[in-house]
């Protein structure tokens, strides 16, 4: 069965992080933070904050045939910090053999071929797919995991996996299969859910009605993991960026205007994505 929790949960939680950012520093916050947990505790049972929220967990390929019909039609703070990042990175790359592993609705596989790759998408969600294949019709596009991409070995110039990593309990295997069809001295960017926001309990969260959310696992893969990973693949690491929670990011959160001190006191600043760019060594 689904479990149920409350707005005012999430809510209790945004004050406690913006209390723990600030008790040595700012003791005002502190103080306002803490006046308003009294508030909603006595408040409780009350609406907005017994308002109920159903989650229930998906695995990656329900969950995302799920999302799928809704993914580019709501703004995600995560794709807002990271889409600008990666794609400054690939517009960088000459053109060439280009893939677009976990592909998703195929954003940054349109990406690359209006910049004039060659692009190969795959992604294991048939509905992602479908709308992969309607956004650029000039791709090709196969239903495949990313533990076994269907391509020879350095076949590909370079490859882009976007917020996928963090749905695999190992990073190994889909590294090394990132790695493999690259050729050597080709690129690879990727980039995921910084492991700070994860360990605070950000995970693949979509709306199903407007009281039920679908949630697909993130995993904590800390800094030290992805080098790790990287090292053992072949794969030496250019530059390693961490775009932080910011005002537009905030801005898609449905109750920040109405409560623009929380917010902004509890994730301003901190990091919301990772994103490395790698080389495959000769």
């Amino acid at each position: 069965m689904p479990d149920q929790v409350r707005f005012g949960d999430f809510i209790l939680g945004l004050q406690g992080l913006a209390i723990l950012r600030s008790w040595m520093l700012d003791l005002a916050t502190v103080r306002a933070r803490a006046q308003k947990i009294l508030e909603i505790s006595e408040e409780y049972e009350e609406a907005p904050w017994s308002n109920p929220i159903v989650v229930g967990e998906r695995t990656v390929t329900a969950g995302y045939a799920e999302w799928a019909a809704g993914y580019d039609t709501v703004r995600n703070p995560i794709i807002l910090a990271e889409e600008p990042v990666v794609h400054e990175l690939l517009s960088r790359y000459p053109r060439g053999a280009a893939l677009d592993a976990a592909c998703g609705t195929g954003r940054h596989a349109a990406f690359l071929a209006a910049l004039g790759h060659e692009v190969t998408g795959i992604d294991a969600t048939a509905e992602m797919l479908e709308k992969a294949k309607a956004r650029v019709p000039s791709a090709q596009f196969e239903t495949a995991d990313l533990l076994a991409i269907p391509l020879p070995d350095g076949a590909m110039d370079c490859a882009v996996c976007t917020l996928a990593l963090t749905h695999c309990a190992d990073l190994g295997p889909p590294v090394q299969e990132l790695a493999r069809v690259v050729r050597p001295g080709g690129r690879v960017v990727v980039s995921d859910v910084h492991p700070l926001m994860v360990l605070l309990g950000v995970h693949g969260g979509y709306r199903q009605s407007d009281t039920a959310y679908g949630v697909v696992r993130n995993h904590v893969h800390l800094a030290s993991d992805y080098l790790t990973a990287f090292r053992k693949a072949g794969l030496r690491v250019i530059k390693c960026i961490e775009p932080l929670w910011g005002e537009r990011e905030i801005a898609t959160m449905g109750f920040a205007e109405q409560m623009p001190d929380l917010t902004e006191s509890a994730v301003k600043g901190l990091p919301i994505v990772i994103v490395w760019e790698l080389e495959k060594s000769a």
